[in-house]
């Protein structure tokens, strides 16, 4: 199941940070998401997606299936990506075919092959005129067919497993995932935290 921890002042998160966060040429604030698996990431097999939504009017938030998707950060083959979805109507993942995701270099795997590392700016995420007021993430593994393999919460099925970040408040909240709740630990979430932070 999955918790909120804690919410730390803005200078706490800066001290906290363990990346080098100069290496991503960025402005503005920005989203600093870690993630950690039960084993090393695999370079086949499968892709890791970050998922967004910044809409107010949708209660659910990224699902596993891809609805309410707004954009995402993939990791598959050994690169990260970063795309946006089309406006719906669209069949599950059906819109990478539409819209290939772009190569993106604000992604890194850490050196202990378990945890991928995302900077994203905020204004990447907003789809309209007012920024964002809350940022709904899910975290979404599959297998080479695009069958979801794990997701936040009680594995890809459920429906309530996304972090929402209110943007007013909160600069720094971490998650939990079951253990062992996928069938290959390579692709099995086991928690990580997103950052608020500005270079």
């Amino acid at each position: 199941m999955m918790t909120r921890l804690t919410i730390l002042p803005l200078i706490a998160v800066l001290v906290a940070a363990s990346a080098p966060l100069g290496v991503w040429a960025q402005t503005g604030t920005q989203l600093v998401i870690t993630v950690n698996f039960a084993d090393r990431v695999r370079p086949a097999g499968g892709s890791y997606y970050i998922a967004f939504n910044t809409d107010d009017a949708i209660l659910l938030g990224p699902q596993s299936d891809s609805s309410n998707w707004q954009s995402y950060v993939v990791f598959r083959g050994g690169r990260f990506f970063f795309g946006t979805v089309p406006a719906a109507p669209f069949r599950p993942f059906g819109f990478e075919t539409i819209r290939p995701p772009q190569p993106y270099t604000s992604g890194l795997v850490l050196p202990d092959g378990r945890t991928l590392r995302v900077q994203v700016a905020l204004s990447a995420l907003q789809t309209g005129p007012p920024p964002p007021t809350r940022v709904k993430v899910n975290i979404v593994t599959v297998d080479d067919l695009l069958r979801p393999i794990d997701a936040l919460g009680r594995g890809p099925d459920d429906r309530f497993g996304f972090v929402t970040l209110n943007l007013f408040r909160d600069t720094y909240v971490a998650f939990t995932d079951p253990a062992r709740d996928a069938r290959d630990p390579g692709f099995d979430i086991t928690g990580g935290d997103i950052q608020v932070t500005t270079p």
